[in-house]
């Protein structure tokens, strides 16, 4: 048979010899071994079926706790009802130069920045009473969780500090949360943040729960920093036990409501002091510390007297007591170093630093030398003042003389006769 079979780049007849063979190049006979390829019918697939895009954002979706996704969806139901409202002023056509839509993934980042920004100042509660302060953030997270998960939208970062796409949201977030917290601690004392409670020993507690103040001013950085709490235990044995006067002051006051009260002129019944349920006024509040001081005797002459004198005299017993400065910080509420400003040294601390740098004291043989140099000076200037006394003489003696023998003339004068 001539047919010739082609194998490669090799060809041979369909007769050959074992020489033919051993010519053949090895390379091509070579199997490799890719993935079975089975029959649908035949064995169970490995891998699920394709999934399309649709169907990775509806399993993203439902990753969410259902208590976010209802979140989202309560602070995507106050944007649309604020957008709705707001497209009715002809300001919003002239500010932003369209309405602005219901979906805020219809935004850029440019215009999200700014309409959050009115958004946030302008959000009220069904009854038209302003949302708190940490709702207000909750709010601003609602709409970010839905730009980022269901718009597919990471670059949205409201709360990011280095961002500057959206800074001008953060400041107008960070002057409504402030705008809505007052910081006059003072002013706004109330009397249901103190309590009164008995440990396992039975001595008495005064416990106090502050709120918004200079420290912890309520804006967009402080919002996940607590408030100050004290506790502070009785003394059964001081008659002028801080518990025990504040428990008496807290029964002859309202539980709740302004905690300074104003005192009435006449007393009660049983001799108690009665206070009235108008509360001292602020700048009464503000005079109240000067007028203590002036009621103690204290002079105020050159001194800055204000109600924060109470919180420096605070700090400054606690550090020369020895406390550190972190026991300091929690009675005092601070949160930065600004509280060393308040370290003042005792008297007698600064008598002792005074004694430790004063010279050494001098040795016994040195005081006697300087002892003997003053006796001689004094000597010294008593002879001269006899010298110019007629019942004086001068007798300059050799240092060879040992001993001198003075003889009075009015007694020799007495034996001679």
């Amino acid at each position: 048979m001539n047919q010739l079979v082609g194998i490669g780049t090799f060809e041979l007849k369909e007769e050959v010899s074992e020489n033919d063979l051993m010519l053949l190049p090895t390379q091509d006979l070579v199997k490799y071994e890719n993935e079975p390829v089975v029959c649908e019918a035949a064995a169970p697939r490995r891998f699920s079926v394709p999934l399309s895009d649709s169907d990775l954002q509806e399993r993203i979706l439902k990753a969410i706790p259902k208590k976010t996704r209802n979140n989202n969806k309560w602070a995507l139901g106050v944007w649309v009802a604020w957008t709705l409202e707001r497209n009715l002023y002809q300001e919003t056509i002239t500010d932003g130069g369209n309405a602005i839509p219901s979906d805020p993934n219809l935004l850029s980042n440019e215009l999200l920045n700014y309409w959050m920004a009115h958004f946030i100042q302008e959000c009220r509660r069904v009854d038209t009473s302003p949302y708190p302060p940490n709702s207000l953030v909750q709010l601003a997270s609602g709409i970010q969780r839905y730009l980022r998960t269901d718009c597919n939208r990471n670059d949205v970062s409201l709360f990011e500090k280095d961002s500057s796409t959206f800074a001008f949201f953060r400041k107008c977030l960070d002057s409504r949360m402030k705008e809505l917290t007052n910081n006059d601690e003072h002013k706004q004392l109330d009397a249901s943040q103190f309590r009164i409670s008995v440990d396992t020993i039975g001595n008495k507690l005064l416990h106090y729960t502050g709120r918004l103040c200079k420290n912890v001013q309520g804006g967009l950085n402080n919002r996940n920093v607590d408030v100050k709490r004290i506790t502070q235990k009785s003394d059964p044995t001081n008659p002028r036990c801080l518990v025990t006067i504040y428990e008496k002051y807290l029964s002859l006051i309202p539980r709740e409501g302004r905690f300074y009260r104003k005192p009435l002129p006449h007393k009660a019944n049983d001799g108690s002091i009665r206070f009235s349920v108008q509360p001292i006024g602020i700048n009464t509040l503000s005079k109240k510390m000067k007028e203590l001081f002036k009621a103690a005797g204290i002079s105020t002459t050159d001194r800055n007297i204000t109600n924060h004198s109470g919180k420096v005299t605070c700090c400054t017993t606690l550090f020369n007591a020895g406390f550190s400065d972190s026991t300091v910080k929690s009675r005092s509420g601070h949160r930065s170093t600004a509280v060393d400003t308040y370290k003042r040294p005792l008297e007698t601390l600064q008598d002792n630093v005074s004694k430790a740098l004063q010279p050494p004291v001098p040795t016994s043989k040195n005081v006697k030398q300087e002892n003997d140099l003053s006796i001689a000076k004094s000597n010294q200037h008593s002879f001269e003042d006899k010298e110019n006394d007629n019942s004086t003489m001068t007798i300059n003696v050799p240092n060879c003389i040992n001993k001198v023998v003075i003889l009075s003339f009015s007694k020799m004068e007495k034996d001679i006769v």
